[in-house]
């Protein structure tokens, strides 16, 4: 596997699996038939903005692993980023991507009305949980592919259960001032959802508040989570598998808190182009994608997986144990435009 392109480095994941795990399921007659094709295109170019660049390169290992033949090259950089590459290429009629993941699905509606995505109905949909299946496109034009809940994370050695914030206006107490770190949604799909719900809930007046605790502006949404590690900062906007991940390792001093207003609920997605240079390679890691390989990786990483009878790792919440929010697709698209202008004029950023 190599890397075509690489932007934002995030957490070091869970270890690829115990050998055997990729190669236990035995083929479909369909998948057969995927895999004998893609091997003769010879390799697949994944866009992703969904994981973070370690994480994305296991999935592409185990994905290697399954399929002998076909190269997983990973091009990672944060949401709008790696959209507005896409958006470029689409204009200069010179597609180089096959598929492409992000955290924010109004990307897959703007790429559908364009005409940029192809149909497919992967086989692995009829295994994975309802509920988030149910949240992809109704014609079969993008998958649901994860889903990471925003909430907000603390440093464990600088801050206490009892003194961390418990929702999201906390943040904007002077007692934070110089120590919130959040990520911009002009570059991070989930950011700018995330901005988008704040500004339903409480207006404006919250990032104005927000803009005089002087908080750290990062790119990926996991900056935030990287800066309260390292102890830069004390509070943060991050994706709950990071925080988990790395509490349960005991591999940094940092803790979960789940907003009592409401943690965002992204659905992740991921879509086909329709002139995908290698499209049965694409339609193959697609379906893998929602494959029993991928659901044990997200599970031993404190992600969810999307396939129904997978456990949680131990000591995750089931998602309907505590408050989430989520952004309908076109409401996303229609407001995005605005929040990340008002966003750059209130941050100067």
């Amino acid at each position: 596997m190599k890397h075509v392109f690489s932007y934002v480095a995030g957490f070091v994941p869970a270890l690829v699996l115990a050998a055997g795990i990729a190669g236990a399921a035995e083929m479909t007659d369909g998948e057969k038939q995927l895999y004998e094709a893609a091997k003769k295109e010879g390799s697949v170019t994944w866009y992703v903005s969904q994981t973070t660049t370690e994480f994305a390169d296991g999935m592409c290992n185990l994905f290697e692993k399954k399929y002998a033949g076909v190269e997983c090259n990973v091009v990672r950089a944060s949401g709008q980023v790696i959209f507005q590459r896409l958006v470029q290429e689409l204009q200069a009629k010179a597609v180089q991507g096959d598929l492409m993941s992000t955290n924010d699905d109004g990307q897959m509606l703007q790429l559908k009305e364009q005409g940029a995505l192809a149909q497919f109905a992967p086989e692995n949909l009829k295994d994975m949980v309802p509920v988030l299946r149910d949240m992809a496109d109704k014609e079969n034009y993008w998958i649901t592919s994860g889903v990471s809940p925003l909430v907000i994370a603390y440093n464990t050695k600088l801050v206490t259960e009892a003194e961390a914030p418990k929702n999201w206006t906390d943040l904007t107490d002077p007692k934070w001032k110089g120590q919130v770190a959040v990520g911009h949604p002009s570059f991070s799909g989930s950011v700018g959802l995330w901005t988008i719900m704040i500004n339903d809930l409480y207006g404006w007046d919250f990032f104005e508040k927000l803009e005089k605790n002087a908080p750290q502006i990062g790119r990926s949404v996991a900056d935030g989570h990287n800066l309260v590690v390292s102890g830069e900062r004390k509070v943060a906007l991050a994706p709950l598998p990071l925080i988990l991940s790395d509490a349960a390792a005991k591999k940094a001093p940092i803790a979960v808190v789940y907003p009592t207003d409401g943690a965002l609920l992204p659905p992740s997605a991921t879509g086909i182009l329709k002139d995908a240079p290698h499209p049965n390679a694409a339609r193959l890691f697609e379906n893998f994608l929602l494959g029993p390989e991928i659901a044990e990786y997200f599970s031993k990483d404190y992600r969810y997986p999307l396939r129904a009878g997978v456990p949680l790792a131990e000591g995750m919440r089931p998602l309907d144990s505590y408050k989430t929010r989520s952004i309908e697709t076109t409401e996303g698209i229609s407001k995005l435009p605005d929040i990340q202008e008002k966003f750059r004029d209130t941050f100067g950023i």
